[in-house]
């Protein structure tokens, strides 16, 4: 897993360093769009999963985001995730987060979800902030990090990069 944590790290540093010279402004990209405006991504990450115990596993995910931003500032969505340990224990989350924009490009958000795993189904509430990096017009790259606190008092920790695109 320490491997995979690695190459994940590596290919994100590398995909945000690529962005990091494009033209496209996000004032530009937002201008295009009117309210709504919508955005779907396909996010990966890695990072941690603590139980009350103490017990720490490497993590992985793997899934979708949507957002339809309301205001210049609010925006709703839906998360879809499966996110897998380093013992194979397999489980999908759900989230409805609420986003706050702070700027064009920050980004904050929270909300309840739910974990359906091998044993019995959780409910999470999850906390995260994301830098969107317009290219291509419409497109983003998001590294974001997230924070599930997840009944039963497990706490799962990921950094992670979604690319999108906004219609």
């Amino acid at each position: 897993m320490i491997n995979r944590l690695h190459w994940i790290a590596a290919a994100a540093s590398t995909v945000i360093l690529s962005f990091t010279g494009v033209d496209a402004s996000a004032d530009e990209v937002a201008a295009q769009l009117e309210l709504p405006r919508h955005h779907a991504a396909l996010f990966i990450g890695a990072g941690f999963e603590r139980d009350k115990k103490d017990h720490e596993e490497n993590v992985s995910a793997f899934g979708f985001e949507y957002e339809i931003q309301f205001s210049e500032k609010w925006g709703v969505g839906f998360d879809y995730e499966k996110v897998t340990t380093d013992d194979a224990h397999r489980s999908w989350v759900a989230v409805v987060p609420i986003s706050y924009h702070l700027s064009e490009k920050w980004r904050l958000f929270a909300g309840p979800g739910k974990e359906s795993g091998e044993k019995k189904d959780k409910l999470l509430a999850r906390f995260g902030v994301a830098y969107e990096i317009p290219f291509l017009e419409r497109w983003t790259a998001s590294p974001e990090f997230l924070v599930d606190f997840i009944e039963g008092g497990a706490t799962t920790a990921i950094f992670g990069i979604s690319v999108g695109y906004g219609f």
